[in-house]
């Protein structure tokens, strides 16, 4: 699509963590000339990051330009339907394409190293370093071993580990720097000096090989990562000035120069990328959060999956520099999302409209007319996708595991597989959830965290959570029950339920009771930035503006990039009349973070008062963006719409809009909290356990009329060889249409059909394909590993076929040895492990959502007394679903039920 002949170069870097706090004051003491020297020729910002705030997740939505329920990748583990227990996050994993899959699909080479969830390399036009290349050793008998899949091409796999680094190379040179005193460290008793030295041979690893390839291959877009200051940070920012209370002087005085020396170290890493991508190349430099390195440091690390990100900090940086670029300006707003959609603009490329980001237009010294496609996902050609069904060696997952183990991340991976996968199952379905509630979508987040809680009633991060979902959702009664349910007395007993029961009294309009437990979690935690906050939001509606306006200026005085304070400050001026000070107020809010409707009306109100109508539409416009149903904007865009100079055909959309949601009972904020009330409000009950049940078990389910498709397919499933196909042909005989394209006839090993459907293969990609009326009614034949990718919004029966494991083994190796083909590289008693694994999660999936209906069919007993088994098919599916039920037994043939073990 792109015009080679004129198309520029790219080179995208990544410095996980990398903070403007720590980058200014460097800056201003000349420390790192090299990006001093970038921001000068270009434009900075601060950089949104996304919800929850974990690695894996915000560098996969930088390549995707997507949030995380849209890219697949949720954490850092997921449950491993093979082999039993947990596995990492992968590029198998990854539900749509990245960067350099659009822009292979468009002609252009890429260099892409060390990305997070790169691993196994894609087969890109260009080259792939994947983030396993920390696994790459040397044996002194074979010489250099590289992990399956690290390096793509694979042949440059040895030529390109010679420049991995060991941390036993390193030397006095490359440490003291960092440690001016670790020669007094005793190594045997104290593990941070080898910590240290492993994250700097790992970062020196990847630069080294993302500047052979800048220097050696051709590249239209290089994209490379460094973990290096998020790692040193998470070692040792406890040990940064100012010294904290809890931290020993000798410790202090080791370690307070490491997190300062690790900036510098990736200036000097800078300048070689620099160099060798030259002037002509759009430099974009960016991070996906930042750190805590003041009195807002954590006291240690919550005792939890993820716990680390608690260091994390909403802001990370963006610097954007070369030709047609601005020189030395700020631009404002952006986020994680907008980089690809920018890098693709920079490329003359389409952003796809299933995109959540938006290209930073205001970077540009003139604007560059955005081109948009409905989706890359649909457009064909070859992007350089792995081909299906492709998945992780086994020995690698367990090398990334214990790496994430050792950062942290995730629990120990050495427990047993059950708890594994259990474990990286819910973290999961919580990451999706705090993602829909960061996307004002508490609706969809809702099932998922009641799942969570019946699961793991124990852990209180999960019941908060479903609080807060709860309250999103407008179900006051069921957020007040759980918050009396987590405390020992009748009101929350910490400060931050105290504020959620202050939104509570709020909600309900007792506003003398919301300040009361405001000022309660203000003596309970006076350095929460969020309690001054909801303290202005306490007395904006007493109408106290004063005390409104000092509260958020305290909310600003305790984190002065806090964006709801300003957006706060912004409502307050408002009010006030004071249109320069809203103005202002709501730009600051706006250019910290952007998804902040109730901001950028306030901005299109004072800009329209000052005459502004054109900025003024430009604001209401993108609040409506955020919250459609801001009936108050609206407002504002019919008037200016009917006015002179106005669009009359948009001030009629606008007024129909006010009609319709003032007749739906629309408000300026989201839901009718009273209406809901009522419907779902519920007794007092003394008892934790039987609040509990009330809350998770008898509650009326609030999901808006409309969400549920209203369609039950029946599937047939179960392990391959497990007697799926005669399934089929017994519902087929039994009155019901079945969903088949005959691609697969039959053979020696199903001789009278596969009852296959191809297209369902893409159901993870393609949900809407349920949506067809042609397939409405029929059963359909569907892998279980697919089964978790259907659409939620549908009801299922689900038919499971089991058949002993051994027999299914014997029978797939017997079937692979006939076609010549290779399946699994497993011995027998492996695979056998993998598929009993596979098979018990498929059947816990099944057993936990609410959505499925599961029969479990015994594949041997069904064809020894077929009877009994068509009785149980007729009280699960219906005999309206099986007119010719008689004739179901007739279909089945002992003789064909071979490899009987």
């Amino acid at each position: 699509m792109a015009d080679v002949s004129q198309r520029r170069k790219v080179l995208l870097i990544g410095w996980d963590a990398a903070d403007w706090e720590h980058i200014t004051p460097l800056l201003e003491e000349g420390l790192m000339p090299t990006l001093d020297s970038l921001i000068n020729r270009g434009v900075m910002g601060n950089l949104a990051t996304l919800q929850p705030i974990l690695s894996p997740m915000l560098w996969n939505s930088v390549a995707t330009g997507k949030l995380a329920d849209k890219h697949g990748i949720h954490g850092f583990i997921e449950p491993d339907p093979v082999n039993g227990g947990a596995r990492p996050y992968t590029s198998t994993s990854r539900k749509c394409k990245a960067l350099w899959n659009i822009l292979s699909q468009s002609g252009l080479s890429s260099n892409i190293v060390g990305w997070w969830a790169s691993h196994p390399a894609e087969p890109i036009k260009g080259n792939v370093v994947t983030n396993a290349f920390a696994g790459v050793r040397f044996d002194p008998e074979k010489g250099w071993i590289v992990p399956k899949g690290t390096v793509r091409p694979a042949e440059k796999g040895a030529e390109l580990a010679r420049f991995k680094v060991f941390p036993n190379e390193l030397t006095e040179a490359h440490i003291l720097p960092f440690i001016p005193d670790a020669a007094k460290i005793d190594q045997k008793k104290d593990r941070r000096l080898a910590s240290f030295a492993k994250v700097l041979s790992d970062n020196a690893s990847i630069h080294a090989v993302a500047t052979a390839l800048m220097e050696t291959e051709p590249w239209d877009f290089t994209a490379i990562y460094y973990d290096g200051i998020d790692h040193f940070s998470h070692a040792f920012m406890a040990y940064h000035p100012p010294r904290l209370d809890w931290i020993k002087d000798e410790d202090f005085a080791l370690f307070k120069d490491v997190v300062k020396g690790a900036y510098r170290f990736h200036d000097m890493m800078l300048e070689r990328l620099l160099e060798l991508a030259g002037p002509e190349t759009t430099v974009i430099l960016c991070s996906d959060h930042g750190f805590e390195s003041g009195s807002q440091r954590p006291q240690g690390t919550p005792r939890e999956p993820a716990g680390p990100a608690a260091w994390h900090r909403q802001y990370g940086i963006l610097i954007m520099a070369g030709a047609g670029i601005k020189r030395d300006e700020r631009i404002y707003g952006a986020s994680l999302i907008d980089v690809a959609p920018t890098v693709l603009t920079l490329f003359d490329l389409p952003m796809g409209e299933d995109m959540d980001g938006r290209p930073l237009l205001e970077a540009f010294e003139v604007p560059p007319k955005v081109k948009t496609i409905p989706s890359w996902e649909t457009v064909q050609g070859e992007a350089g996708l792995h081909s299906p069904g492709q998945q992780l060696d086994l020995g690698q997952a367990n090398e990334l595991m214990q790496q994430f183990a050792a950062l942290g991340y995730i629990e120990d991976p050495t427990a047993d597989k059950e708890k594994a996968a259990e474990s990286a199952d819910i973290e999961n379905k919580y990451n999706v959830a705090r993602t829909y509630l960061w996307k004002n979508r508490p609706d969809q987040a809702l099932p998922l965290l009641e799942e969570i809680v019946r699961r793991r009633p124990w852990e209180d991060r999960f019941f908060t959570q479903l609080a807060v979902c709860y309250f999103q959702n407008g179900y006051l009664a069921q957020t007040e029950l759980l918050l009396t349910a987590m405390s020992d007395g009748p009101e929350p007993d910490s400060a931050g339920m105290k504020l959620l029961w202050a939104r509570i009294k709020l909600a309900r309009g007792d506003l003398g009771g919301a300040l009361q437990a405001l000022l309660a979690a203000e003596a309970m935690d006076p350095q929460s930035p969020g309690i001054y906050i909801q303290l202005g939001d306490a007395y904006g509606r007493l109408l106290q503006w004063q005390n409104a306006k000092l509260a958020y200026e305290k909310a600003v005085a305790l984190d002065p990039d806090n964006a709801l304070a300003f957006q706060g400050l912004s409502n307050v001026y408002r009010r006030l009349g004071d249109n320069q000070q809203t103005v202002d107020c709501a730009l600051r809010a706006v250019s910290l973070l952007h998804r902040l409707p109730l901001a950028h009306f306030n901005l299109g109100v004072a800009l329209a008062r000052s005459g502004d109508n054109e900025r003024a539409t430009v604001a209401f416009e993108t609040a409506l963006r955020f919250q459609p149903e801001m009936i108050n904007a609206h407002r504002y865009l019919a008037t200016i719409n009917k006015s002179n100079g106005g669009n009359p055909e948009k001030a009629e959309f606008h007024r129909n809009e006010v009609i319709r949601l003032t007749r739906r009972g629309g408000r300026h904020s989201t839901g009718d909290d009273a209406r809901r009330e009522k419907l779902f409000d519920l007794p007092e009950i003394p008892k934790r356990k039987e609040r509990l049940a009330i809350l998770l078990k008898e509650r009326p389910d609030p999901k808006p009329e409309g969400e549920r498709s209203g369609k039950t397919f029946v599937l047939v499933s179960g392990l391959p060889r497990s007697g799926t196909s005669l399934m089929m042909q017994m519902l087929e005989a039994g009155g019901m249409r079945v969903m088949t394209d005959d691609k697969r006839g039959p053979d020696t090993d199903n001789v009278r059909g596969y009852y296959e459907w191809e297209a369902i293969k893409q159901i993870g990609k393609q949900p809407e394909l349920l949506d067809d009326e042609a397939v409405n009614g029929k059963a359909i034949k569907c892998v279980s590993m697919l089964l978790p990718r259907m659409p939620a919004k549908h009801d299922y029966k689900l038919i499971f076929m089991r058949r002993p494991i051994a027999e299914v083994v014997a029978s797939q190796q017997a079937m692979t040895t006939r076609l010549g083909t290779k399946g699994a590289d497993l011995e027998s008693e492996q695979l056998t492990r993998g598929l009993r694994a596979h098979r018990e999660d498929v059947r816990r999936w099944a057993a936990a959502v609410p959505h499925v209906a599961l029969l479990e069919i015994d594949y041997p007993t069904l064809v020894r007394e077929p009877l009994p088994q068509i009785s149980r098919l007729i009280d699960f599916l219906g005999k309206d679903r099986l007119p010719n039920s008689e004739q179901m037994a007739t279909v089945v043939d002992p003789s064909l039920y071979r490899k009987r073990i």
